[in-house]
C-alpha cells in the first residue's frame, strides 16, 4: 500500500512538474490603455497630469513570447490623441494630433532572480527595445528602456503596469521627440490545452 501511494505522489509530482515547464515559455496576448507625457518638461512636470498628459482614444494592443523562463519579446501597438491645450515639446497645442507608436522590445524578467516563479505574486522586468512613432504625418525612430510588473490575478490573467521612455533618434519637425508612455491591461497566457505544442 506504501509503495502504490508512493507512486502515486511520484505521479502527481511529475504531471505538476511537467504543466509548469510547459506554462514557463507561452504566447502572452496583452490589451489595455495608455497615457503619454511629451510635454518636454520629463521630472518637473512628472505629476502635472491636467497640462501634460494625453488619454483620447487610448488603446495599447500586444504579443509576446516567452522563452528560457526569464526573458521576452514584446511587439506593442499603440493609438493616442495629442490633445488641444495641452503641452508638447513645451508648445500649448492648438489643435488635435493623432498618434501611433509600434514597438518592438526585449525584456527580462529581473524578479524570478529573488523568488520562486510559480509562486510569486507578481513579476518584475526591465525592457529595452525600438520603435516608431508617428504623429499626424511625420514619424520618428525612438530607443526605448522601461520596467514593468505584472500581478498574478488567476493562473491565465494578469494586471499589466508599464513605464517606457522613448528618446527620438531621428525626430523630425512636429513629430515625437523624447517621451514617457505610461501603460495599464490585462495580459493572457495562452494554453497548449491539447498539447499540439501550439503555444510553447
Amino acid at each position: 500500500m506504501r509503495n502504490i501511494s508512493l507512486c502515486l505522489l511520484i505521479t502527481l509530482l511529475t504531471q505538476n512538474l511537467s504543466a509548469q515547464k510547459k506554462d514557463a515559455n507561452p504566447w502572452v496576448l496583452g490589451i489595455g490603455v495608455n497615457i503619454i507625457n511629451d510635454s518636454g518638461e520629463i521630472l518637473s512636470g512628472l505629476f502635472n497630469l491636467s497640462e501634460n498628459y494625453h488619454y483620447k482614444n487610448p488603446i495599447s494592443a500586444s504579443i509576446e513570447k516567452r522563452f528560457a523562463l526569464n526573458h521576452g519579446f514584446e511587439v506593442l501597438f499603440s493609438n493616442n490623441t495629442f490633445l488641444t491645450g495641452k503641452r508638447v515639446n513645451g508648445q500649448i497645442l492648438t489643435e488635435d494630433r493623432s498618434f501611433m507608436a509600434f514597438d518592438g522590445h526585449y525584456k527580462n524578467y529581473i524578479s524570478n532572480l529573488w523568488q520562486n516563479t510559480y509562486r510569486a505574486i507578481y513579476e518584475g522586468y526591465f525592457l529595452i527595445g525600438s520603435g516608431m512613432t508617428i504623429i499626424e504625418d511625420k514619424n520618428s525612430i525612438t530607443g526605448n528602456l522601461g520596467l514593468g510588473i505584472n500581478w498574478f490575478l488567476t493562473e491565465q490573467m494578469r494586471l499589466s503596469t508599464q513605464a517606457i521612455g522613448k528618446v527620438g533618434l531621428q525626430a523630425n519637425q512636429g513629430s515625437a521627440s523624447n517621451y514617457i508612455q505610461f501603460n495599464i491591461g490585462l495580459i493572457f497566457r495562452l494554453q497548449d490545452s491539447d498539447n499540439c505544442g501550439c503555444f510553447l
